[in-house]
């Protein structure tokens, strides 16, 4: 009876180390040599693989956040949220001082729905909350996934998830300036009606309904329109869209240039999403 009450303990430590072992057993190892993306599903073709792990080892080099995109053909059992944690984890992506590390999990739909995760490190959980990694999943990349352009859906979610890595874009501030936007459309929607009716007027007074093509006259009021539309087009117009990776001008750097992981920490914030 003694012997197999002092073996009860040691058959539970047997138990508990296998479970754990045949967890951490899925996740893919750290690559060697470091990548950044880690296309094990086969989403992305060769060159757009290449694109995006250059844009993402400049960004490691300018800001020293880490992104690491990883896609797989299946979870291995486990959800979304654990695998993305423990690739972050045992990876060590991020600087192990500022915990920076962002895992961006792809797993493709196949004979189960899609799957997508964003996991943040503890040092950006302040930059990217829970509620705008959803934002990005549900706006910015569920909708190329569907029409399995998996490649746009990354590059769709970078336009949002750079800036924000970078303090330059915030939720809230966002928000306000598309009110402010609305607000400056209607005030150009009824500056443009005010000068229509204006120059409307005039002609009527001068009488020049007849359409001659007298010396001297103005532009129509159509043509204020025209321009005045044009003008604000172009006006909200903005620079080189994230969309236009497709092109390639430039020099592209391999996976190798990448300097590798710095040891960061993750603590369970981000969000997920499926299809």
């Amino acid at each position: 009876m003694q012997n197999k009450i002092n073996r009860a303990p040691l058959l539970l430590w047997v138990c508990l180390l296998f479970v754990a072992t045949s967890v951490f057993a899925q996740v893919p190892p750290r690559p060697e040599p470091p990548r950044l993306v880690n296309d094990l599903a086969s989403l992305f073709s060769p060159e757009q693989t290449s694109q995006l792990e250059q844009l993402l080892v400049e960004f490691n080099d300018s800001t020293s956040n880490q992104i690491v995109v990883v896609t797989v053909p299946d979870l291995g059992g486990l959800e979304p949220s654990d695998f993305a944690f423990q690739v972050g984890q045992q990876w060590g992506v991020g600087q192990k001082d500022k915990n920076n590390g962002i895992v961006i999990l792809i797993k493709p739909k196949n004979e189960s729905k899609g799957r997508v995760f964003i996991a943040t490190g503890y040092g950006l959980e302040g930059v990217l909350p829970d509620a705008l990694c959803r934002r990005i999943e549900e706006q910015n990349m569920i909708p190329f996934f569907k029409q399995n352009d998996y490649f746009g859906g990354v590059v769709s979610a970078m336009s949002v998830i750079l800036p924000a890595a970078k303090g330059e874009y915030n939720e809230a501030l966002a928000k306000k300036d598309e009110g402010i936007s609305f607000l400056g459309a209607l005030f150009l929607l009824g500056f443009i009606i005010f000068i229509v009716l204006f120059l409307f007027g005039r002609n009527k007074n001068n009488g020049n309904f007849n359409g001659g093509g007298g010396r001297g006259r103005g532009p129509s009021g159509g043509d204020i329109l025209t321009l005045l539309l044009l003008g604000g087009l172009s006006g909200r117009s903005h620079g080189g869209s994230w969309g236009d990776f497709s092109g390639g001008g430039g020099s592209s750097r391999g996976g190798g240039d990448f300097g590798g992981f710095g040891g960061g920490g993750f603590g369970g914030g981000g969000a997920g999403g499926s299809w």
